[in-house]
């Protein structure tokens, strides 16, 4: 077969106001820039994403493969619709004219542009357009996916992330190919594509989806078991809270060539997660004095570092990745030992640059808006400069080059903070190691994300603490000002 391949990958929080433009795609940073044609094929290779996996497994089964275009961005607001409009080009141009029997695409599941509630629900149908109704798409999508019908419907098989963190990105792509097989087999025999999608009427905070705690793990077990009984493929989607539409919050797909059987198995996945919800309410973080407090009182006792996870001001669910609170309450309470990242402030960044080690910067921000922007006064020493470049190790995004762009660490007191002029999440443990602090010799370490730092730190860890300081990423859903969701969709786990 001769297929076509192709990703766009973006997850967009609809509370934040600044747009994610084209020049945002274009950043680059944990993953590579936007890259189209033959490229393709040497930019991706080896690389823990879905599209390198599926090219690499429907090569070894003898499929051609005509690669179109690819491009991400790191979660924040609506998707400009020239964005938009520049990628729905890219992939759907050089299918024009061409000879190709199926098409994979490598999306996320939760875009948001300026004109569409449903990115992926609007690409698809672009795409489908082109190739007509008899051409099969499969999609690999985030855990984190916001499942719409129109997306059932467009596509021919949508396949999710089986782990948060997304250790399984690229093995996700893999599967696609496998299922191509399987799917076409179908068609041979004259059976149908039989697909199901269950919606779950209640929002899960980011996270307590994570499978390295119990519920969640739980689930895909659950899923895997199911699969392997019936034959079904099955995805189970965690949903993105931030995200005022229609379709937000966790669902269920399932693919097979029976509707009888396909409905059944999903079915039973979708009962386990309405069981799971009396376990998810069980989630309490922590207010960031609490947060600070206990690591303090656990790391007195041990050698190894706690901890805390600022999830409220997660750059992976759109946050700006600059807000204080957590840094603040570290120097009121004379936390020593302690390592702050990532802190996102380019202006800091290319200030301690040019003052260099041991010049002092006054007063420590960045330049984002809303809750938790108030500045830390210094004096802040410039204790260490790179230029943000290293070879990321954890398991979730094995990456020949990562880019923070110009990096500096400053220091007060018992606190370092690592700057950096990308905005990202800290996955790897080289984000620190390579600018000369060792993550295992922290006493406590805050990372602003909820649950990728988990791939590189979650085996160094005493423990790790969810932390609660002010900022634009919520960690309770009841939080958000929603105006578009379906109606009865609870609010969060156990909610009136």
């Amino acid at each position: 077969m001769r297929i076509a391949v192709g990703g766009f990958l973006h997850e967009t929080n609809t509370f934040i106001a600044r747009p994610t433009g084209w020049e945002d795609f274009a950043e680059g940073g944990p993953w590579p820039r936007p890259t189209t044609g033959e490229a393709i094929f040497d930019a991706f290779e080896g690389l823990n994403l879905g599209l390198s996996h599926f090219i690499a497994r429907a090569r070894e089964g003898g499929h051609e493969i005509l690669p179109l275009a690819w491009a991400c961005a790191m979660p924040g607001g609506r998707v400009t619709d020239e964005a938009f409009e520049h990628m729905a080009r890219a992939l759907t141009e050089p299918l024009r004219g061409e000879a190709i029997d199926a098409v994979f695409l490598e999306l996320h599941g939760a875009m948001v542009t300026q004109s569409a509630d449903d990115g992926e629900g609007a690409l698809l149908a672009r795409v489908r357009e082109v190739v007509g109704p008899d051409i099969p798409i499969l999609v690999a999508l985030d855990l984190h996916a916001n499942v719409s019908p129109e997306m059932v419907a467009r596509a021919d098989f949508l396949t999710s992330y089986r782990t948060y963190p997304h250790n399984d990105w690229g093995p996700t792509g893999g599967r696609c190919a496998q299922w191509l097989d399987r799917l076409m087999r179908w068609r041979a025999a004259g059976l149908p594509n039989a697909r199901a999608l269950r919606q779950a009427p209640y929002l899960i905070p980011i996270p307590a989806g994570s499978t390295y705690l119990d519920t969640s793990r739980g689930l895909y077990e659950a899923l895997e078991a199911i699969e392997a009984e019936t034959g079904v493929h099955l995805a189970l989607n965690m949903g993105f809270p931030p995200a005022d539409i229609r379709d937000v919050g966790p669902s269920v797909t399932a693919y097979g060539p029976d509707q009888a059987a396909t409905d059944a198995a999903a079915d039973r996945l979708f009962n386990a997660l309405l069981e799971a919800e009396a376990d998810y309410a069980r989630h309490q973080p922590l207010p960031a004095p609490q947060a600070v407090a206990q690591a303090a009182r656990i790391a007195a006792g041990t050698s190894r570092p706690v901890i805390i996870s600022d999830t409220q001001d997660n750059p992976g669910a759109g946050a700006f990745s600059n807000t204080t609170g957590m840094i603040a309450e570290l120097l009121r309470q004379g936390a020593q030992n302690a390592v702050v990242g990532i802190f996102h402030a380019p202006e800091i960044a290319k200030r301690a640059h040019d003052l260099g080690i041991g010049g002092v910067i006054e007063s420590l921000s960045g330049p984002g808006a809303g809750p938790g922007q108030e500045p830390v006064p210094g004096p802040w020493r410039v204790e260490a400069l790179s230029d943000g470049r290293f070879r990321g190790t954890a398991p979730m995004l094995r990456t020949p080059i990562t880019e923070m762009g110009p990096t500096a660490v400053l220091a007060q007191g018992g606190v370092r903070v690592l700057v950096v002029t990308i905005r990202q999440q800290p996955i790897h443990r080289e984000t620190f190691s390579h600018i000369g602090i060792d993550p295992q010799a922290a006493d406590i370490i805050v990372l602003k994300s909820s649950a990728h730092f988990r791939s590189g730190f979650q085996e160094i860890a005493e423990t790790v603490l969810i932390g609660l300081a002010p900022g634009t990423n919520p960690d309770d859903p009841q939080s958000f000002a929603f105006t578009k969701i379906r109606p009865g969709l609870r609010l969060r786990p156990g909610a009136g």
